[in-house]
């Protein structure tokens, strides 16, 4: 698996891995890549902004998508993985690859939400060395829980 630098053409595949990921994960129908595409879209619409993508076999199966939150942290937006991809490391290696891009960006750590149900992505999350901060909050649109955690690369 590589893990490279993402770009603007890089947005539908990223979009597309975003919908089939949600789809399985939240049981309904896959959006279409109009729907998927101004997410990932508005996760990257300021600068210093990072794309990460996986590619397995020259395919992409995942990707990290990041951009600021305030002047030297990165809101992770998403860390997608396409479904057929689950369980095989994909999403650590974008998190593991996430250090460097931060550094290359000129963000000191980085932020993300991860819903508290989402056990695999918390536990990810957690052995990674990703920290708490505060506790679970309702999302503002529609009430499930999430959880702050925040990373700071260590030199």
């Amino acid at each position: 698996m590589e893990i490279i630098r993402g770009g603007p053409e890089d947005v539908d595949t990223a979009a597309l891995i975003w919908a089939h990921a949600v789809s399985r994960r939240d049981g309904y129908e896959v959006p279409s890549l109009d729907e998927a595409r101004p997410g990932v879209e508005s996760a990257l619409a300021n600068e210093p902004s990072l794309l990460l993508i996986a590619r397995d076999g020259g395919v992409a199966v995942g990707f990290l998508a990041a951009g600021p939150q305030g002047t030297d942290i990165a809101h992770v937006n998403y860390v997608g993985v396409h479904p057929d991809a689950w369980g095989k490391g994909v999403g650590e290696a974008l998190l593991r690859a996430l250090p460097d891009a931060l550094t290359e960006h000129g963000y000191a750590r980085a932020e993300l939400l991860v819903y508290v149900d989402n056990v695999p992505g918390v536990r990810l999350y957690e052995r990674l060395g990703w920290i708490k901060v505060g506790g679970p909050v309702p999302h503002p649109r529609h009430g499930r829980l999430e959880q702050r955690y925040a990373f700071a690369p260590t030199s």
